[in-house]
């Protein structure tokens, strides 16, 4: 092999690693981009549906609004697929000789995995809550229909789900901005 033939050999498989660097790179944006927007989409969706309990007119009301989150919200957290590019992303950093965990600067190999862990158990905690809020939901209209709870009570109730919502919504945003740091 003479030295020329060494050198474009050379400059051809740096060329090609740099290539699948930057490919990798931009795919762990994206998901990571994707799932961020999506999960803020769903916490944002479920902020306003509380929001719309404040504008009831009386008790009744209110506890039709509660009782029907499946027949609005939640068909709507159904509608569109939040995690499986994440679950993806995640088993790339676990398999041996898969570029993408090659793809990450060497300070920050141990630790983006874990940051996208993180965000991928964060995401099924919030999914899982979600769900938890809607049946909490249902059971403020029982208890507002049996007099177990007064109007204030359960719209004090929804304000404070509002609230862990919006601690949600900024642990998404910062570990999502964690991670694309880190690349």
């Amino acid at each position: 092999m003479s030295f020329q033939t060494f050198i474009k050999s050379t400059k051809a498989i740096i060329s090609l690693g740099a290539s699948t660097n930057a490919s990798c790179r931009k795919e762990i944006i994206d998901v990571v981009g994707k799932l961020s927007e999506e999960l803020v989409r769903a916490l944002d969706l479920a902020d306003s549906y509380l929001v719309g309990a404040k504008f009831s007119i009386d008790d009744n009301e209110l506890a039709r609004y509660l009782a029907d989150i499946d027949g609005t919200l939640m068909n709507s957290f159904k509608e569109h697929h939040i995690c499986a590019g994440l679950y993806h992303l995640a088993d790339k950093f676990e398999q041996v000789f898969n570029p993408t965990r090659f793809s990450v600067s060497l300070s920050n190999y141990q630790e983006l995995p874990k940051l996208i862990n993180e965000l991928k158990n964060g995401e099924q905690m919030i999914i899982d809550d979600l769900q938890d809020l809607s049946h909490e939901l249902r059971n403020y209209s029982n208890n507002l229909n049996s007099l177990a709870s007064s109007r204030d009570d359960v719209l004090n109730a929804v304000e404070y789900h509002r609230v862990q919502l919006s601690k949600y919504r900024k642990q998404v945003k910062t570990q999502s901005r964690n991670i694309i740091k880190k690349l």
